[in-house]
């Protein structure tokens, strides 16, 4: 009887502290949770409830347990054509990401239908054998980073930095602006201020990474800073092929055609202006888009697990999918040279939206934004 007894006691506390618990987490808790897109089970575990606790705390939420959202075909080929548009050479499994970063989930076999349906020929053009990886370890997240710069935009000074974490694959920053080293910096630190600061980084011997070796050693000590040739930055490396194909391949054709129409001279610091004034918004919310979907793509070697969950799920931060750098960073992205006034420059910004669509790749506002300034210098 004693037994017994216990065993009744023992369940009534556990009762008693699983309703006072569920009375304690908010919708919004429950929803920072949810924004994870992990299992059901696997959310319980992270809001310390048991799985039927869990489902009563989406009742008293009124939140769908179904983690597919209701759309129609005829939306969803929209959408996957809008995405298709801006980052033509991504697949399925990142175009999976797009979709999740916008917190639409659907099932894979309608996707796949969509896509058949939107862009049969990429679908074919996009068939190829399977990529042999290296196995890579790493213990758990922010314990190593890698940075590295992305020069394949140079020739018209533009340069990506970019960081990802070791173990979970997650992008922690991805910018364009300019090689300078306080840029990087300025990137690191915003980074570091959200995610934590990581025990070691890994870049290559490039002068733009000195502030970041100087704030690392002054922090975590000299053995936490790791350069070597970039082929050996393998997780970042591994990265730049992916952006090359969905942000410098998209760019580049189009500064090109510039340069071949005479519009315009690499020589000439107030087309370079106008051009970044275009054409750098265009590509950091190209990079935000990308990152996004990089971040919430499925990863096969990892049980199909996002480098979300894999940085959320072994660590103590919770991701937040709408804060961005981008505000933060706006100073770091102004052009060295300056050929308006400031109150030129805020009638530009007026007249002239670079994110706007001219049907034209952003040509048509390239040459508008030269007109404007030198209207100005005449």
């Amino acid at each position: 009887m004693f037994h017994i007894f216990m065993f009744h006691s023992n369940t009534l506390f556990l009762f008693k502290d699983e309703f006072q618990r569920r009375h304690q987490i908010s919708k919004e808790e429950l929803e920072n949770v949810l924004s994870l897109r992990t299992t059901f089970t696997e959310a319980a575990s992270l809001l310390s409830v048991s799985r039927q606790t869990f489902y009563k705390l989406l009742k008293d939420h009124n939140i769908p347990a179904s983690k597919y959202v209701s759309i129609s075909d005829e939306q969803l080929d929209t959408i996957i054509s809008q995405i298709k548009t801006g980052h033509p050479n991504i697949g399925e499994v990142m175009l999976m990401g797009h979709l999740r970063s916008r917190d639409i989930v659907v099932q894979r076999r309608r996707l796949r239908e969509s896509l058949h349906r939107v862009d049969p020929v990429g679908i074919q053009s996009r068939r190829r054998s399977s990529v042999v990886r290296r196995v890579y370890s790493v213990p758990h997240p922010n314990f190593i980073w890698h940075i590295d710069g992305n020069h394949k935009l140079i020739r018209w000074k533009f340069v990506v930095h970019g960081a990802i974490d070791g173990y979970s694959r997650m992008l922690m920053f991805l910018h364009c602006s300019n090689n300078r080293a306080e840029t990087v910096k300025d990137l690191f630190t915003v980074a570091v201020g959200h995610f934590g600061r990581p025990l070691h980084i890994r870049t290559d011997h490039g002068g733009e990474n000195v502030r970041i070796w100087e704030d690392m050693q002054s922090t975590r000590g000299e053995s936490s800073v790791l350069t070597g040739i970039s082929v050996h930055n393998q997780r970042i490396e591994r990265f730049n092929r992916d952006l090359n194909n969905n942000c410098s391949k998209v760019y580049a054709p189009t500064f090109y055609a510039l340069e071949s129409l005479g519009c315009l001279n690499l020589e000439n610091p107030t087309d370079l202006f106008c051009l970044h004034y275009v054409y750098l918004p265009r590509i950091n919310r190209t990079l935000e888009e990308f990152k996004a979907a990089y971040n919430n793509h499925s990863i096969s070697s990892e049980g199909n697990k996002t480098p979300v969950q894999l940085f959320s799920l072994n660590s103590f931060w919770l991701h937040n999918p709408q804060q961005s750098a981008r505000d933060v960073l706006s100073v770091s992205d102004q052009s060295e040279f300056m050929p308006l006034t400031n109150m030129e420059m805020q009638e530009l910004s007026v007249t002239i939206n670079p994110l706007e669509n001219d049907n034209d790749n952003g040509k048509t506002l390239f040459q508008r934004t030269q007109q404007f300034v030198f209207n100005k210098l005449v």
